[in-house]
């Protein structure tokens, strides 16, 4: 039997067709209320709504209603909520959202760029959830919008004619369950990779500090003394300018780049999360000469003295493989032998050195500056015996591998869903109930 054509692919021959709007119980906008009083509501708008379909409670906005707009607005387990203004160049509207049992439990309502639909008894909403979600991941709402005023707007009359599968109600319950027991999967794991960023900043800050000794035990009042910058200082640690521990520290190549060239060049935006990364890059042609003075080698620290006041005294160390060299809006520590970079690049990123860095920035044109003088002088606390430093950088860099390992798992979970979103709600692969 011949398959037949949806917005989200041609469907096997055993799955019907439906359009969206004869489905339809609830369809109506939102409202934004008025200024917050006693009788406040969470009010879902743009803001909470993830790309991936995911409604992102966090950061809430209350608004008050009337009694007759909260009864009309008030969400219902198994809502869905799509995105009808707002978007951007890179974002299209039509992102969506779907209201959980557990959402439910609190009062919310929906502010009025958001459109709430809800279904009647003839489909499964969390599969109609996912075909609008895959609908949206595929760009299909991307050619249903239109712009006025700086504001993309879905051409909702087209929306709701949209084309969607519909196996038997069996199967549509066995997709969206399936579907969502990966989601749950990856939430799982974005909760674990989440309490593992906060141990990794509690451990940072206790061991960076030396009130954490390597093996995890906490050093007693008398194993400190104390120092009028730093305070509380441990004893076998000392206080050091970066110009005490450096090798030397060097400004980066003036040279313009292009997307062509022999050697790949960092710039500002390839720090990230302490570290460089190889994405995106421009490159530069260079002799050997000038390769052999601006070649990164690994646990070289690059420094970013100029960008807006948020960023400029980012650091990031070097870990990559290859030949690199760096942009002249970067400095270049190389730590000396008797020290380890790692451990002066953690260092560096914490809170209090970079405060202590950005106070030191002069202001310019929608730009700050932070020249080599000032973080020559700044001051760091290290252990004396590289031994403890490394130990220190060791216990750090298991939690921060640990993460890692779960990120990749997310990334796996990731594509199988978007491989399952592909073939389930298309009948490719079929489910049992």
């Amino acid at each position: 039997m011949m398959g037949k054509q949806t917005k989200i692919g041609t469907v096997c021959g055993d799955f019907d067709t439906f359009q969206l709007k004869s489905v339809l119980v609830k369809n109506d906008a939102g409202d934004w209320g008025s200024e917050p009083d006693d009788r406040a509501i969470g009010v879902i708008r743009s803001t909470n709504f993830n790309n991936d379909g995911k409604l992102d409670l966090s950061n809430i906005a209350y608004r008050t209603l009337s009694e007759k707009k909260f009864k009309e607005k008030k969400l219902f387990a198994n809502d869905i909520l799509i995105e009808r203004s707002g978007g951007s160049e890179t974002q299209p509207v039509g992102r969506v959202g779907f209201v959980t049992e557990e959402m439910a439990k609190t009062d919310y309502a929906f502010a009025n760029f958001i459109q709430r639909i809800s279904l009647n008894d003839e489909i499964y909403p969390k599969f109609v959830y996912f075909c609008l979600q895959q609908m949206y991941e595929m760009g299909v709402t991307a050619g249903m919008q239109s712009q006025t005023t700086g504001i993309r707007n879905l051409d909702w009359k087209q929306y709701v004619k949209v084309s969607l599968p519909k196996p038997s109600p069996n199967e549509q319950t066995a997709i969206a369950n399936i579907l969502s027991k990966v989601d749950e999967a990856i939430a799982a794991v974005q909760d674990s990779i989440a309490a593992a960023e906060r141990l990794k900043k509690s451990l940072m800050q206790n061991l960076l500090t030396g009130r954490m000794k390597p093996d995890g035990t906490l050093r007693k009042e008398d194993e400190f003394y104390m120092d009028e910058k730093f305070g509380k200082v441990p004893k076998g640690w000392e206080v050091k300018k970066i110009d005490e521990i450096a090798d030397f520290v060097q400004y980066g190549l003036n040279q313009a780049s292009s997307e062509t060239g022999n050697i790949p060049m960092f710039r500002m935006n390839n720090i990230v999360n302490g570290e460089m990364q190889d994405y995106p890059l421009v490159y530069v042609n260079l002799n050997d000469t000038a390769l052999c003075q601006y070649k990164l080698e690994k646990g070289d620290i690059l420094f970013n003295r100029t960008n807006s006041m948020d960023l400029v005294g980012k650091v990031g160390v070097f870990k990559l493989e290859g030949d690199y060299v760096f942009a002249s809006y970067l400095i270049r520590i190389r730590v000396s032998k008797d020290n380890n970079p790692y451990f002066v690049n953690y260092a560096l990123n914490s809170y209090p050195i970079q405060c202590s860095l950005r106070s030191k920035a002069t202001p310019a044109v929608s730009q700050a500056n932070i020249n080599s003088k000032s973080l020559r002088g700044t001051s760091i606390m290290i252990p004396k015996e590289k031994q403890e430093q490394d130990e220190i950088v060791s216990r750090i860099e298991q939690v921060e591998l640990w993460i890692n390992n779960k990120q990749q798992k997310i990334t796996t979970l990731e594509r199988l869903k978007k491989s399952l979103m592909q073939n389930l709600l298309t009948g490719r692969v079929r489910v049992k109930e």
